[in-house]
Order: structure tokens, then sequence, then C-alpha cells
């Protein structure tokens, strides 16, 4: 096997990754603004709504791209690109037909879901507002497992941006516009945001799919034969059921913490304001700083799907093992520093980006769940590659079951009020990613060097701990700009992570070569360095 299919696995991973990191980045700079817009009372109202659109859309836009990405992936390694391309025209009309349906009902049920599920009809404006969304991500949602089934990352990348910058422009313009007629109006603004963005990236992947086709016209033979739509249908189902029952949970916990937050805060003494702010401050902000780590697992885990399901087709348990190492490996090691940052810095960090240092309170907490959260993404993946897709749904149900409650106990107490909200993610999340890799070693078990995996990565976060104390102490006393503070300690302390994994071999010169662009240049210097070993 070639080095270049080899390595698909952290190349195609890589593309996410960068286009993710933009992505969250953009949406730094949006919730940034936002919270200077609409507050944390307009975040709450934001927040409330989104998990309702995330429910309906986690069906069009989770599960039927991975169940295409997996039968396509299966089809190519067989030879079959007509059959390839033919299961994904159906499950194209699919979309259409199940995204048009779900953005009605949302619209017509706007109101009653805002009055009487979440309590507030103040939400029931951003509902309205963002169900558009769910019929054109529905679609480009299609045309992204597409590509992904042929391990193509780039139109997901690309198509991912546009849609971001577009969202974050349309959001924060009409969120301004709208906030003078009333909080409610301008959530409901920056909910809209969703809609436009969509539409821009269902512009651009569509240019990419009609060239990608043209170039490999040849491949596709209509005149073959194909099963009937039915039983494609049954196929995409027998996959997409059992992960979309997996994957509703995240937005149904998001939905029930939407739900429970607000009112358990209110027993623990907590005005419907400071409750409704703290809920924002918790899902809103400290969440979004959580999620943003995390860009590589999703990019891994997306990438995972394909690459374990063709490794599984050929029959290669060898390349399976190998891509299930490099998958827990990268994971933990941008997991693990990203959660320490995270806890050290967050209120300079709260303080900087949202203009509200109360959401450090939640932000401390909630930190310890980037590792949680990072390796049960991944590790779901490596099951639904596997062909599995009931065990990890299984394991985040059990997760999600932990996590209310606790969300409803620990929420109510007077003494930990928002923190317990926080413990309470932390927690499932531990639950759903420990029985996730206790499913995926029993059916193949890598060749781990735990020493590698996990006591030198703990030990260059400790390394990394120390230097961002000292760092930010030290430059906060000289520099005036905070955020120019923040930034050099947060590169300091990268510097710090990574020179102890170099010299205590954790990283080697193969591991560096696959960081793009700069990769290659930076191995063979550290290498004449004597820094790093084969």
């Amino acid at each position: 096997m070639s080095t270049t299919k080899k390595d698909s696995l952290l190349k195609g991973t890589a593309i996410l990754a960068a286009a993710g990191f933009i992505s969250k980045f953009l949406g730094f700079i949006y919730r940034s603004f936002l919270g200077r817009v609409i507050g944390d009372q307009g975040f709450g109202l934001y927040e409330k709504a989104y998990p309702i659109y995330t429910m309906i859309l986690t069906i069009s836009t989770v599960a039927i791209p991975i169940a295409i990405s997996k039968l396509i992936s299966e089809k190519r390694a067989e030879g079959r690109h007509d059959l390839a391309y033919y299961i994904f025209k159906v499950a194209l009309r699919f979309s259409f037909i199940f995204g048009s349906f779900a953005s009605i009902i949302v619209a017509i049920f706007a109101k009653p879901l805002a009055k009487y599920l979440l309590g507030d009809i103040r939400v029931y404006y951003s509902i309205l507002a963002i169900a558009p969304a769910i019929f054109i991500v529905s679609i480009m949602a299609t045309y992204r497992g597409y590509f992904q089934g042929w391990q193509q990352m780039k139109p997901t990348a690309i198509s991912q941006v546009v849609e971001q910058v577009l969202r974050m422009t349309t959001m924060i313009l009409l969120a301004y516009f709208l906030l003078p007629y009333g909080v409610e109006y301008g959530a409901a603004g920056a909910a809209s945001g969703a809609f436009f963005g969509a539409i821009a990236g269902l512009i651009i992947i569509l240019v990419i799919y009609y060239r990608f086709q043209k170039k490999h016209q040849d491949k596709f033979d209509d005149s073959a034969d194909h099963p009937p739509v039915k039983e494609v249908l049954n196929k995409i189902a027998s996959l997409a059921i059992p992960v979309t029952v997996g994957a509703l949970i995240l937005p149904l916990m998001r939905l029930i913490d939407a739900i429970m937050i607000t009112p358990r805060l209110e027993v623990a003494g907590f005005s419907l304001q400071e409750a409704t702010s703290l809920y924002g401050q918790f899902n809103g902000m400290a969440m979004t700083l959580v999620r943003f780590p995390t860009v590589i697992a999703a990019s891994l885990a997306v990438n995972l799907v394909p690459a374990i399901s063709e490794a599984y087709t050929l029959g290669s348990d060898k390349l399976a093992k190998n891509r299930i190492a490099k998958a827990f490996k990268l994971s933990i090691y941008i997991s693990i520093p990203a959660a320490i940052g995270l806890m050290t810095l967050a209120e300079p960090l709260c303080r900087v980006i949202f203009a509200n240092e109360q959401a450090a309170i939640s932000l401390r907490y909630v930190a310890l769940g980037v590792v949680a959260v990072s390796l049960q993404q991944v590790s779901s993946s490596m099951l639904q590659g596997f062909g599995k897709p009931r065990l990890p749904a299984r394991n985040l149900f059990f997760g999600a079951l932990v996590n209310v409650i606790l969300n409803y106990t620990l929420t109510a107490m007077p003494i930990l009020g928002i923190r317990g909200a926080a413990l309470g993610t932390v927690v499932g999340f531990s639950v759903a990613a420990i029985l996730n890799m206790v499913a995926v070693f029993k059916i193949v078990k890598p060749d781990f060097d735990y020493n590698m995996l996990l006591i030198k990565p703990l030990l260059g976060g400790g390394m990394m701990f120390l230097v961002i104390l000292s760092t930010y102490n030290l430059l906060s006393s000289v520099l005036e700009f905070e955020v120019f503070t923040i930034l050099a300690t947060v590169i300091i302390g990268m510097l710090a992570y990574g020179i102890v994994l170099i010299l205590t071999s954790a990283i080697k010169k193969e591991d560096l070569r696959m960081i793009p662009k700069i990769g290659v240049r930076l191995a063979d210097f550290l290498d004449k360095l004597g820094l790093v070993r084969g």
C-alpha cells in the first residue's frame, strides 16, 4: 500500500480540521459580537431555540451522510462506482423530501414549541427564523456525505468555511438591526443567519460537485443494473436509524438542558432573568469554547467511518488497527492540553471573547469534558465504521441519562448552581466515552504503548500548566492589551507541551511529516538537531 493511501486518514483529517478551526474561529468572532449586541439573555433565547433545530437536522446532516459515506466507500472498494453514484442519487431524493417536510413542520409548530416545551414564548421568533435552514442544510449535507465516501474532504471543508462566513455576517447584522424591537427579535435575527449561510454553502458544494462529476463521468454507467430504490433505502435506513438515534441524543441533551437548567436554577434561588443569563453563559459561551478544540476529533470522526469501513471491507485488520491507534493518539494529544489551557485561562478568555467574566465559572468545570467529548466522538465513528452503529447510540444514551440525573440534582443546589450543569455534562460524556472504548477493544485491540498514549501527554500537560500560569502572570504586567497576553501565553504553553512530547519521543519524525505545509521541513530540521526519532 502506498504512503499516500496510508496517510489518507490524517490528511483528510487535517483538511477538515483546518476548515473546522477557521469556522470555529469565525464562530468566536460572531459570538463575541453577539454577546455584546444581544447580551447573555439574548444568548439564552438563541440557545434555547437551537436544540430544536439541531434535533430535526441531525437526521439529514449526520445520519444520512454517514450512511452514504460508508456505503459509497464500500462500493468503491469493490470497484462499483456506478452503484456508489446510484446510492447517492437515491439518498439525495430522500433528503429533499425529508428536508422540505421538516422545515414546514417546525415552522407550523414554532409557537407551541416555544410556549409549552421551552416555557418562553419569546423563543418563537428564533425557532421560526431557523426553520427554512433545515431544508437547505439537508441537501448540502447529502452532497458532503457523497464526497466523504470518496474520501474527498476538501468540498466539505470549503463549503463549511463559506457557510460560516455568510452565517456570521448576516446574523450579526440582523441581530443588530432587529434588537431595537426587542431582545427576542435580536435573537431571531441571529438565528436566521443559519439560513443565509446554508444557501452560500450549498451553492459552493454544487459548483464543486458538477466539476467533479464532469471529471469522473467515465466511472458512472447509468445503463448498469441497479437494485430497486426500496432496497437502497432499506440499506441506508439500516445504517442511518441507529446512527440517528445516537446522534439525536446530543441535541436531545441540549434540549433537555434548555428545558431543565433554567427552572432548576430558579429552585436554587435565582430569578428567571438570572437563570436565563446563566444558561446563556454556560451553553452559549463556555460550551462554545469547549467545542473549539474538539474540532480535530469531529474531523477525525467524519473521516474514520469511510476509512475503517474500507479497511474492514478489504479484510485488512492491520490497516484498521493502524488507523484506530493513530486516531486515539491524535485525540488524546490534542484534547489534554486544550482542557488544561481552557481551565487555566478561563477568566481572561471569557473576558476578552465574550466580555463576560462570569462565564468562566462554567468554563472551569466543563473544560474537563474536552477529553471525554473527543474520545466519545472518535470511538463512536470507529464502531460505525465496523458496522456497529447501535453500540455508540446505546452508550451515549447511558451517558445522557447520567447527565440528566446529575443536572437535575446538582443544578438545584445553591452551592453549585450552574456548576452542577457543567459537572453533569462532563460525567455524562465520560461514561459514553469509556463504554465506547471498551466496545472498540472487544472488536479489535490496537497495539497501544500506554506510556506513549497517556503518561507522556499528561507529563507535557503538567509542564504546560506551569508555563501558562507563570507566563500569563508575567506578561499581564508588561503588555497593555490582554488579547496579546492571552495569545502569547497560549503559544508559549503549546511550545512547552510540544517540546516535552518531542524530548520524550512521544512525537516521532513520521508524525511531524503529517503536519500540512511545514511538516516535512520541521521534521527534517529537528532530525538534524537529533531531537526526533524516525
